[in-house]
């Protein structure tokens, strides 16, 4: 194998690695955790991984880029399904499990820009704030659909606002920590409060 092949070979291997140790190191630790942290933990250079990303946002943006448009793709097929209470209810509990498993898409997706942004050095996070800015726009579409479907349909309280998801999804991640059985109890008795009653 031609030396160029080998480096390039190895550089596709490393970064490979500091992705997969990211992604682990931003869902245990947050954001707030450095580029060292996830070198350490892909057993690489820090230099390793400055190599491949001028910052630490940019790091963040490859981690949680392909998740943050897949939660958009649920959210449209949940705005579009036919049983519209089914996906309300779908929704509201995949997101839940999906941000309690994961502290930094939490903090990324739901502590607001400015607390998101701004762990890096050098050049402006903007590939990473145009993501969160897109997203925020094209999700908060779809679960507004998905609201007004919901209570249209005449399953969901009249008084409910889809700021509101974000409100109950960190109670019912609270209590996560007690074991399915009480998590799953928590969103039972939550969804229950949110039905329409005659």
């Amino acid at each position: 194998m031609p030396p160029s092949d080998r480096i390039r070979r190895d550089a596709e291997t490393n970064l490979r690695r500091v992705l997969a140790a990211a992604a682990e190191v931003f869902a245990t630790q947050g954001l707030d955790a450095t580029l060292a942290d996830v070198a350490k933990h892909a057993g690489v250079g820090v230099g390793t991984v400055y190599r491949r990303f001028a910052n630490k946002d940019e790091l963040i943006y490859e981690v949680y880029r392909e998740r943050i448009r897949a939660a958009e793709d649920l959210a449209m097929r949940a705005s579009e399904a036919d049983d519209v209470w089914a996906a309300f209810e779908q929704f509201f509990e995949s997101s839940i499990r999906e941000l309690a498993a994961d502290r930094g898409l939490w903090q990324l997706t739901t502590s607001g820009f400015t607390d998101s942004l701004g762990w890096s050095r050098g050049a402006e996070p903007t590939r990473l704030a145009e993501l969160l800015a897109d997203t925020h726009k094209i999700t908060g579409g779809y679960l507004d659909k998905l609201v007004s479907r919901a209570k249209a349909a005449g399953h969901l309280r009249a008084d409910f606002e889809t700021a509101d998801m974000t409100v109950l999804s960190a109670a019912v991640q609270a209590t996560i920590t007690f074991g399915d059985d009480a998590s799953r109890r928590a969103l039972g008795f939550i969804l229950d409060g949110l039905r329409q009653r005659a």
